[in-house]
């Protein structure tokens, strides 16, 4: 055999002793995202510069689903109304939370512990559940607006009800400001106080220590938390349809155009506008944070300096009480609900045990539907975000990156949104049927919630020191063999954190599966939803405390066993 032949020979002995297996394993997670991501939003876009309607057609593409946007009364009022709530949301969220981030994190305070935890309970609830809340407090015969109303009326001032925009704002900023909230409080522990000591030494006044040092150190955790609230705000679909009334904004718009008149195209660009939206807010943020960021380059540290003057102790433990009472009105106002029949006016009527006594009666399939589709969603979600995290983080072949953005594109999607590249893909006659099947519900959970274990085991693996599996591989081991044996075992805690908070998400969900649902597929939030439109407010509110209690458990049991912090799973980056 000539030299040629040998050097081939050779090449093909060594690809036969590579090992593929991380290869393999990477084309798992890649033909996933492929089929179940890539296609649906390419098919998204196809249908939004088609004809409105139902079909693709890819002979008359144009503008006209867009133009309506330039016409249409209903769609400018729809946008402007996202804009405003989006942005109000942020606005008022950091307002709340920003302030009491700082106290619980500066201020020598009792039970802060009780303030963190308590702190997170508004994002984990159900967002429509707390409208409906709101209703019975604030709706045109709310218990709070009556008393108020008896209060200023004969001052000249009448309480509106919490229906329209303005509500929408109110409802999503209580709702989303434990973002700020959180993160702030994480910066603002963190932040190197040598160098407001140093400012100190020096003769600057406290404003400005705090305009000129503190504030510009927090400000990446600000602005995550902001385009959270604007990214969960923009893309909410429960707080719109409960408080909004006659006020559209685009995900009730999209809701509209698909139940109403089964206009798939004009969806699709409402949905693309959507992302439009969310991807330049979160360009602009990424844009204001680089140009304001900064980090101590000192290794040394000292410990906080907490506030213990009296007053301002006091202000602190008064300000949060005060937001978390607010925050938790909602909570205590559905747990009372499920005791009665009906609440108009001062107080609630008709106690009675049976809206718990009927909810084995009334929604037993979607109990089952709930558990079957949040468990198998969670496990597979586990075993795809691990096996991408893994890949990225330690192997890092060609193209990781972009498996990296692909798997983290969904958290930054509306959920409808993603309810709306289902449907144009697989709904109808699709080359593959999907539509009202258990799969697509299934398939869009996965999607969407695949990035929270994903962050969460890239956490662990960034902790673990890389030379314990480099010595598992020098003393023979393979790459499978040593990620079974050394790693898996050691970012088992964040698989579990990860996870758990799936499961606890996918509870709840209701963005995704307002438009994905069938009669055999309906779930408990679907029901629930159904009976708050329907007048059958105790059935409702029972049916929302057992999915509170259900969701709280599961978070609480969480944080005792893993010692870790829900709020970790929420960050972008």
């Amino acid at each position: 055999m000539d030299e040629r032949g040998l050097q081939k020979e050779s090449r093909i002995e060594r690809l036969l002793q590579k090992d593929w297996t991380p290869y393999l394993i990477f084309a798992v997670p890649l033909l996933f995202l492929a089929l179940f991501l890539f296609w649906p939003l390419g098919i998204t876009v196809l249908r939004a510069f088609s004809g409105p309607g139902f079909d693709v057609d890819l002979s008359n593409l144009g503008l006209d689903n867009f133009e309506r946007f330039m016409t249409s009364g209903l769609y400018q009022r729809s946008l402007r109304n996202s804009f405003v709530v989006s942005a109000s949301a942020v606005v008022f969220a950091t307002l709340i939370g920003l302030p009491m981030g700082y106290c619980v994190a500066r201020v020598k305070m009792p039970f802060k512990n009780l303030f963190l935890s308590i702190g997170i309970l508004p994002v984990i609830m159900p967002s429509f559940i707390g409208a409906f809340s709101w209703v019975i407090l604030l709706g045109r015969q709310g218990v709070i607006r009556l008393f108020l109303n008896r209060l200023f009326v004969p001052l000249g001032i009448v309480i509106p009800s919490i229906y329209g925009v303005a509500g929408i704002i109110f409802a999503m900023s209580l709702t989303y400001f434990p973002f700020v909230f959180l993160l702030s409080y994480g910066a603002f522990s963190a932040a190197n106080p040598m160098l407001e000591e140093a400012a100190m030494m020096m003769g600057a006044r406290r404003p400005r220590i705090m305009r000129s040092i503190t504030l510009p150190l927090v400000i990446p955790s600000i602005g995550a938390g902001a385009i959270l609230v604007f990214i969960r705000s923009m893309g909410n679909y429960g707080i719109p349809a409960i408080l909004g009334g006659d006020q559209y904004v685009l995900p009730t718009l999209i809701y509209f155009r698909v139940s109403g008149f089964w206009d798939l195209n004009s969806a699709a660009a409402i949905a693309l506008v959507s992302v439009i939206i969310t991807g330049g807010a979160l360009l602009l943020q990424k844009y204001v944070i680089s140009r304001r960021e900064y980090e101590t380059v000192s290794s040394s540290r000292s410990e906080q300096h907490l506030h213990t003057h009296w007053l301002a102790r006091l202000v602190a433990i008064v300000y949060c009480t005060l937001v978390l009472v607010v925050a938790m009105l909602p909570n205590i106002t559905i747990i009372i609900m499920s005791f009665f029949e009906y609440w108009r006016g001062a107080l609630p009527t008709g106690f009675t045990l049976e809206n718990y006594a009927r909810i084995p009666q009334l929604v037993s399939s979607e109990i089952f539907n709930s558990l079957f589709l949040a468990t198998t969603a969670s496990l597979i979600t586990a075993a795809l975000g691990c096996m991408v995290a893994y890949i990225t983080e330690r192997r890092r072949p060609k193209g990781a990156i972009l498996l990296d953005m692909a798997v983290m594109a969904p958290f930054i999607l509306p959920g409808i949104v993603v309810a709306v590249a289902f449907l144009a893909a697989f709904a109808g006659d699709a080359v593959i049927p999907l539509g009202g099947t258990y799969l697509i519900l299934l398939i869009s959970f996965v999607v969407r919630r695949t990035p929270y274990v994903f962050r969460s085991v890239v956490a662990s693996l960034t902790q673990l020191d890389v030379t314990l599996e480099e010595s598992s591989m020098i003393s023979g081991a393979n790459w499978l063999y040593t990620f079974r044996r050394v790693t898996f075992p050691l970012i088992l805690s964040g698989i579990i954190a990860g996870t758990i908070l799936t499961f606890a998400t996918l509870l709840q969900e209701l963005s995704t599966t307002i438009l994905l649902y069938s009669a055999r597929t309906r779930t408990v939030p679907v029901r629930i939803f159904a009976m708050v439109q329907d007048g059958y407010f105790g059935q409702g509110a029972a049916l929302s405390v057992m999915l509170l209690a259900t969701v709280f458990v599961v978070v609480y049991v969480m944080n005792r066993m893993l010692g870790r912090s829900i709020s970790s799973s929420f960050k972008l980056g």
